[in-house]
């Protein structure tokens, strides 16, 4: 991952699980809003105990299933994200409030293990994807709410 120092994408449905590497030694962290999940906070991240921050990712059907099926998630911690400002992913219509994409939730979750910088960074990224993707659609409403000129 260019954008996440340490950062691994892994893949579900592999056909071994001998092609599938052990987790990093740490807290696992799965960032889920299931009933059980606490608020994600910065304690999370000790230096005896690094944080090994976990992200389903798909649709919300999709990630819930993951949730309950991958063994990297079993025994996992359940942490959901603080309230937060409103998504700036606006490629989708008719989001829910305090509903955010993948890369948001990771963004927001990495700035509370890892400082604002972090979060910053992948929002910088995220932002410049969304105002690319805006303007080839020509949808000049969505580029004026992200606060993007929407004439360039």
């Amino acid at each position: 991952m260019l954008a996440v120092e340490h950062a691994e994408l892994r893949l579900r449905g592999l056909q071994s699980e001998e092609a599938r590497p052990a987790l990093p030694a740490g807290r696992r962290l799965l960032l889920y809003p299931s009933a059980t999940a606490r608020v994600l906070s910065r304690r999370e991240h000790a230096a005896d105990a690094p944080a090994v921050l976990l992200v389903p990712d798909g649709n919300w059907t999709q990630a819930h299933r993951a949730s309950k099926r991958d063994p990297d998630f079993e025994g996992a911690e359940h942490v959901t994200l603080p309230p937060g400002p409103p998504s700036r992913y606006l490629l989708r219509r008719g989001t829910e409030l305090g509903r955010v994409c993948t890369l948001e939730a990771i963004a927001r979750a990495l700035g509370i293990l890892e400082g604002a910088h972090v979060q910053t960074a992948l929002e910088t990224v995220m932002d410049l994807f969304v105002t690319r993707a805006l303007r080839v659609s020509g949808n000049k409403e969505a580029l004026l709410r992200l606060g993007a000129p929407a004439n360039v």
